[in-house]
């Protein structure tokens, strides 16, 4: 009876050892997202636009709220000669951000980090013309006004006859209006002292 007892006890306690406890499975953390906590924050930043900093402010956390594509109106204000020391000329221009957004720099397809690029057209009278550029290498703020001066000619200040200058002739800039972006001057040049001046008023 002994012997018995002994078989039955232990063979209970044989049953309750390799029983195993298996819980039902919880339907809330069924998403793969929490499958893996290290990767909660690459997921929650997957398809976030990068934030924008703007006036009057339309962002939540500087996020956009609405999704509306960026603001922009570049104005091209003025431009003007100088002569440089080699005796070849030099365009400089103004700018002026006249849109509610912030222009940010990016890889653009000439190879430079910028904001936009600014170009000038020179002829000169025998019919001979060069393009000469100038990119601005750091973000424009909302208002911000910058003076840009264009890489040198590679002829002399005279005989030129005219310059036409336009901003972001790439569009990289979402600009809708492009209605003054560009500036030109037509006249007779002097070789000693250059002048150029076109303002927009």
């Amino acid at each position: 009876m002994r012997l018995l007892a002994a078989m039955g006890l232990l063979s209970a306690a044989t049953m309750l050892a390799g029983c195993q406890i298996n819980p039902s499975p919880d339907t809330r953390f069924s998403s793969p997202v929490f499958n893996d906590f290290s990767d909660l924050m690459t997921w929650q930043e997957r398809d976030r636009p990068p934030y924008v900093l703007s006036y009057p402010d339309e962002t939540m956390f500087f996020y956009p709220i609405y999704g509306k594509p960026p603001r922009s109106d570049l104005s091209l204000r003025s431009m003007s000669c100088s002569r440089a020391s080699d005796g070849t000329l030099v365009v400089s221009v103004k700018v002026q951000n006249l849109g509610a957004e912030i222009i940010p720099t990016r890889e653009q397809l000439w190879g430079d980090v910028a904001a936009f690029r600014v170009v000038a057209r020179v002829t000169w009278a025998g019919g001979a013309e060069q393009v000469v550029s100038s990119s601005l290498p750091i973000p424009m703020g909302v208002s911000a006004t910058f003076s840009m001066d264009l890489a040198r000619t590679r002829y002399f200040v005279k005989d030129v006859e005219r310059i036409d200058v336009l901003v972001d002739p790439d569009q990289v800039v979402p600009d809708p209006v492009r209605l003054n972006n560009a500036l030109s001057w037509r006249g007779t040049m002097n070789a000693d002292n250059p002048n150029c001046d076109v303002a927009r008023s």
